[in-house]
């Protein structure tokens, strides 16, 4: 496992194995300048990655984000389009808000997202996703 970033609002990691991404975010996002090598962050761990790669979204520790803070995911999402990501496993926010603030965002991807209840499933649906493709 790679670990591109481990701070107090997000981690993010790669197993190259599984050419799977994992991110887990934490805690309240004041502003875009609260997590200001965010995308950075991101363009690493996709730098990594092969066409196809996988994403388990650890969100249940995420509170409500501003919109400015919205932003930032949004772009995210772009990068994970343009760089061929083939499924999402997402772990929704405790936060209700939070919740549809993930859910408007993800959906942008447009590929196979699908909401999982913990990790361990998600792990095991993302995997077995890709053997039925093999």
């Amino acid at each position: 496992m790679i670990t591109t970033k481990n701070n107090q609002f997000y981690e993010l990691n790669y197993d190259r194995n599984k050419n799977r991404v994992y991110l887990r975010i934490n805690n309240y996002w004041k502003s875009p300048e609260t997590v200001p090598s965010y995308l950075s962050d991101w363009e690493k761990v996709i730098a990594l990655t092969s066409p196809g790669f996988t994403l388990l979204a650890d969100f249940r520790n995420m509170l409500t984000h501003p919109t400015s803070v919205k932003e930032i995911h949004e772009a995210v999402v772009n990068l994970l389009v343009k760089s061929k990501i083939s499924y999402v496993a997402e772990v929704s926010p405790i936060d209700r808000i939070a919740v549809l603030q993930v859910s408007g965002v993800l959906k942008q991807i447009g590929r196979g997202s699908i909401k999982v209840a913990d990790i361990v499933l998600g792990e095991n649906i993302l995997d077995q996703l890709i053997n039925a493709e093999l």
